[in-house]
């Protein structure tokens, strides 16, 4: 009997420090990127990933550094190489959940990347993607803020290119924010970003 308590406790403990390692671990990962290194982030998130091997969040998380890079930098091999790398993540990442409307909301800004990095080239092929997806993770997630709040910029967006109003999805980003004050922490580390983007946004309803 003391054989098989011993064994127990053995077996929570080991559980209790890899919780924490892996929280250790994300938190520095988002540290590293709050630094302005994203590359080392990116680096660490992947490790994460192979060492929890069931966990898709390290991989969501490596694709969007990379996503969000692509922004802000204009090297077009760069540019490419990232966004190459972020898909081969979320690839990576729908392996271990599928239906997933946080990862298909994630692939939307991967392929939005695309389409601003080189419109000519991607405009008429990824822009369909986008609008699937979003509808999709939409379908999944009715209430999802980032969903809602990501292809109301994405409608917005449309609407310009086309010569119409955007103001015509500003109720959208009023829902979104509505769900965003109603989103509830599901399990640690679990995306919650956007909110900080609603002001930005916001500024097409002008």
């Amino acid at each position: 009997m003391k054989t098989i308590v011993l064994l127990i406790a053995l077996l929570t403990v080991s559980t209790i420090n890899a919780q924490t390692a892996f929280e250790k671990g994300m938190t520095q990962a988002f540290d590293l990127w709050g630094d302005k290194k994203p590359d080392k982030a990116i680096n660490l998130f992947e490790r994460i990933a192979k060492a929890e091997k069931e966990n898709w969040l390290p991989y969501y998380y490596a694709a969007q550094v990379h996503i969000i890079t692509t922004f802000m930098i204009k090297d077009a091999e760069e540019i490419e190489s990232r966004l190459i790398k972020a898909q081969n993540f979320l690839n990576e990442a729908k392996t271990f959940s599928k239906e997933n409307a946080e990862i298909l909301i994630m692939e939307a800004l991967l392929n939005t990347a695309y389409v601003a990095y080189n419109p000519s080239v991607y405009g008429m092929t990824h822009s369909a993607k986008v609008e699937e997806l979003y509808q999709k993770a939409k379908v999944l997630e009715p209430e999802n803020p980032r969903a809602i709040l990501y292809h109301a910029e994405w409608k917005m967006g449309s609407a310009k290119f086309w010569g119409k109003d955007p103001k015509a999805f500003c109720p959208e980003i009023e829902k979104a924010i509505l769900y965003f004050e109603k989103e509830t922490l599901t399990e640690p580390f679990y995306p919650r970003w956007g909110m900080d983007q609603v002001e930005r946004i916001q500024k097409n309803c002008n």
